[in-house]
């Protein structure tokens, strides 16, 4: 009988052993979590406009009327929500990183791409450079069309 709970014994023993074998989770990928809307940098602007070119702060929706907030996911879906003026969309879809270029794709089929930035602290998503063109009242008080470019970063929570 001994012998009988000493070989039970040294069983449960063994499989709990066995069982404290877990291989570590891998860390989460550095863009999983909360991100905002935090700045848009301008650049091209010329002549009477070049005063323009720099950051904007956006961070404050009450100041700017603009606000976009991003949850990225572990299991590499996200989803956000973009107010503007009133308006508010409701976004999701999926992501990849490769290297430091974050792709995030949406089920509505649209796709955003950013760059990583763990350079600064907190760390950034920065936007893709979209060339604009809009109206404007120069120095002559003629309006008149100039072409820029705008790039929207975001900060992590």
């Amino acid at each position: 009988m001994k012998r009988l709970l000493y070989l039970i014994c040294v069983v449960v023993f063994a499989a709990g052993l066995s069982s404290c074998n877990k291989e570590d989770d891998p860390a989460p990928s550095p863009v999983v979590g909360q991100w905002s809307v935090d700045r848009a940098r301008y650049s091209g602007f010329t002549g009477d406009f070049v005063s323009l070119n720099g950051d904007e702060d956006l961070s404050n929706p009450t100041v700017t009327g603009y606000r976009d907030d991003i949850d990225i996911k572990n299991d590499n879906t996200f989803s956000g929500t973009e107010r503007s003026n009133g308006s508010v969309f409701d976004y999701k879809g999926t992501w990849t990183l490769t290297n430091n270029n974050l792709v995030l794709k949406e089920d509505a089929g649209s796709e955003f791409k950013y760059t990583y930035d763990n350079t600064t602290t907190p760390n950034r998503l920065l936007g893709e450079v979209v060339a604009q063109s809009g109206r404007f009242l120069n120095a002559k008080k003629d309006t008149v069309t100039v072409n820029y470019s705008v790039q929207l970063i975001y900060a992590k929570k």
